[in-house]
């Protein structure tokens, strides 16, 4: 480090009981729901007394909009690092699989606050349900935007309908929350294969490239 460089703050005591009861409580919607967990719950799950909880956060409410915020909003914020981590000149295919990426990772890392958002969104109070489905179509746009870059720069193969793909990627992504299930693959694996069927079955290819990429018919006897 160099000199002079400030040393990262490490989180106040009040900081890190404040993430500890978020994990607890997002562990807990995962497995039980919204409705069927209670502060108390939460507040034996983490050690401490139920009016302990209140001075961290106001009301269950205010906890599950928070849970909610840092699953669509971490996965978000992480795919715009990876994009923006490559630099302004990157081609569009490599934006959209470090995007795939970053976002597989997050699922992996953050699995209690991903998995949460799908358990209990239709469960928890209308106002905070419309304001994450807005935060989650801001996702949408970014991941659009870069789908939109892909066609104007590379193409679509024949038939291949922008705004289905758009579909097709930010809804194999969103949807992912739901089920996903490593089954002893990485992330970078799992993002792998859904870039190869972009690749393989979006993208319009150089005649020569698709024609290697096609499997190549016997000759009739």
């Amino acid at each position: 480090m160099a000199d002079g460089a400030a040393l990262p703050r490490p989180p106040s005591k009040s900081e890190a009981t404040r993430q500890s009861i978020l994990h607890a409580a997002a562990g807990l919607f995962r497995q039980q729901g919204y409705a069927a967990v209670s502060l108390r719950d939460i507040a034996e799950a983490v050690g401490m007394k139920t009016g302990s909880l209140y001075y961290h956060f106001s009301s269950k409410e205010s906890l599950v909009e928070e849970i909610l915020a840092l699953g669509t909003q971490g996965a978000l914020d992480a795919s715009r690092a990876a994009v923006e981590a490559l630099g302004p000149a990157a081609d569009p295919v490599d934006k959209l699989e470090a995007v795939v990426l970053a976002h597989t990772r997050f699922l992996h890392d953050e699995a209690d606050f991903a998995s949460a958002n799908l358990k209990i969104l239709h469960q928890v109070p209308p106002a905070i349900r419309e304001r994450h489905v807005r935060q989650d179509r801001t996702y949408g746009q970014f991941v659009a935007g870069i789908i939109d870059e892909i066609s104007a720069t590379h193409g679509l193969a024949p038939g291949i309908d922008p705004s289905v793909l758009r579909m097709l990627c930010f809804g194999a992504m969103n949807w992912s929350i739901s089920w996903y299930d490593p089954k002893g693959s990485t992330p970078k694996q799992i993002a792998d294969q859904l870039m190869t069927l972009v690749r393989s079955g979006a993208l319009a290819l150089p005649d020569a490239s698709r024609s290697a990429a096609s499997p190549r018919r016997r000759p009739r006897a």
